[in-house]
């Protein structure tokens, strides 16, 4: 039997997976909606101190709190779809995500569940409503 397909659509504080079964192609769910408002909170106010400096050093961070943020974001949803993957609940997965967030998502993603990525798009479509995201993704690529 044929898995439904996800497409993930992400930032680095919100994220969606639709999914569209094989036997209804024209139809797409949204299956699960995730916010994580902590990538948007600055240095000062979770406690990290100033933006851009690390310690009693004074030297620039490496990254900074929302980057640590993003990047424990984007180790959450590759965990939730390498576990919808090895449950066998989808098929292809195509990923659309905002730069550089796509690129650190695609980094945590298992080995299984990269084999499952069909295609991304450096592209952040998180603010569009319901109606008009399956428009694009019909329209413009196709799903």
């Amino acid at each position: 039997m044929e898995k439904p397909v996800w497409v993930v659509v992400a930032n680095g504080s919100r994220a969606r997976v639709l999914e569209q079964h094989p036997t209804k192609p024209e139809r797409w769910t949204e299956t699960e909606c995730w916010v994580h408002p902590q990538s948007r909170v600055h240095g000062a106010d979770t406690g990290h101190g100033p933006a851009g400096h690390a310690g009693r050093s004074g030297l620039a961070s490496r990254s900074g709190p929302q980057e640590h943020e993003r990047r424990a974001f984007a180790q959450q949803l590759a965990g939730l779809v390498a576990t919808a993957v090895g449950e066998r609940r989808v098929g292809r997965i195509v990923v659309f995500a905002s730069n550089p967030f796509l690129g650190e998502l695609l980094a945590h993603l298992d080995s299984e569940s990269r084999k499952r990525v069909a295609d991304s798009h450096a592209l952040d479509l998180t603010s569009l409503g319901m109606h008009e995201l399956t428009q694009r993704l019909h329209s413009d690529f196709h799903l």
